[in-house]
């Protein structure tokens, strides 16, 4: 899969030392320290020994479909590469536990912000730091250790809950809420949602969060007042990263009332399912706004119109957040409370 090749077997291949060097810029990327992905079936007459090790031609046609800025631009493409990096690395030593945002990319936990690094690892004896790779002591409780392929990483929950000291609480709580919902979904979770949340999906949630998380958050080295708090205040209805933002957002406001998923009838009939409504005040909030019809066309976004004008015609004040209004707390709260003042009278009270 993904045309993985190592420097070895280039070598082997009569592949010279140069002919790799030159491929990197035309048909082959290097992943790590000897350790290549060939993208494309090159025409280039010394690069055809290296167009043999192709065993997935969707791989090829996919870079022969996107131009590089493209590529370079699509989120979901540059965690695969790095994906690929973690599991592909050959200088693991016995004892080692992926962990942190290495982890996060295997388990296919959504990150944001998260710049190109080093693969993190922790082993109970040996430290060690290069571009490549970082190693810290630290011991990891086998219940909170599981494999894929040939790796040891730190499973989803845990994962979720190291990303809060490695990244911040707002990246560590979307991707609690993540792993949450996939914990009760499944992998596929949008497919069956297309009539609503199954009955009793908020208590399952619960039941989830008391029996598998609050054992692992007792496993932690430190942070367990924390680690606590947060995992009591996740629901699994975010939709998306940007949601769990939000929910993070209003939580650090500490703005009782809002519901998640709610779905709005008027004398019509259905009008919409919201991302967020706080009944009390009328106030609806819709993260990304209309940015997240543009795929889906021109009927998409009529439709989105006339939905808007029903909620306005109801009574509904809709304050629309774009992504990075979510990524700050100060910039969060200047905007809500701009549009939805009433808001004000439920802040710091607990939801």
């Amino acid at each position: 899969m993904y045309n993985i090749v190592y420097y070895k077997d280039l070598v082997s291949a009569g592949v010279s030392t140069r002919v790799i060097r030159q491929a990197q810029e035309c048909c082959m990327r290097r992943l790590c320290r000897g350790v290549y992905t060939v993208l494309l079936d090159c025409s280039n007459n010394a690069h055809r020994r290296i167009a043999r090790f192709i065993d997935d031609p969707s791989w090829t046609e996919l870079h022969s479909q996107k131009t590089p800025a493209q590529l370079r631009d699509d989120f979901s493409y540059q965690e695969q590469l790095r994906r690929l990096r973690v599991l592909s690395y050959l200088r693991y030593r016995s004892g080692d536990t992926v962990w942190g945002t290495s982890a996060a990319l295997i388990h296919g936990i959504p990150l944001f912000g998260v710049k190109p690094g080093p693969i993190f690892v922790v082993h109970p004896t040996s430290g060690s730091r290069s571009t490549e790779i970082i190693r810290t002591v630290r011991t990891v409780d086998r219940a909170d250790q599981c494999t894929f392929s040939h790796l040891v990483i730190t499973r989803p929950i845990r994962t979720s809950l190291d990303l809060v000291r490695q990244e911040g609480q707002q990246a560590g709580f979307a991707a609690m809420e993540a792993v949450l919902r996939t914990s009760i979904l499944g992998a596929e979770a949008e497919r069956g949602l297309r009539f609503g949340y199954p009955s009793g999906f908020r208590e399952l949630a619960r039941k989830t969060v008391v029996e598998n998380w609050y054992p692992a958050i007792a496993r932690l080295p430190n942070g367990h007042a924390t680690a606590r708090r947060m995992a009591d205040s996740l629901n699994p209805m975010s939709e998306s990263i940007a949601e769990s933002f939000c929910s993070f957002d209003l939580h650090a406001l500490q703005i009782s009332g809002f519901e998640q998923q709610i779905s709005i009838r008027d004398d019509r009939g259905f009008v919409g399912r919201v991302d967020f409504v706080h009944e009390e005040t009328k106030t609806i909030i819709e993260v990304d706004g209309i940015g997240k019809y543009l795929a889906e066309g021109r009927e998409a976004m009529n439709k989105e119109s006339d939905r808007h004008n029903r909620l306005l015609s109801m009574g509904y004040t809709i304050v629309r957040m774009r992504f990075k209004d979510l990524l700050h707390l100060n910039t969060f709260a200047t905007k809500l409370y701009a549009q939805a003042p009433g808001l004000r009278r439920f802040a710091g009270a607990v939801r």
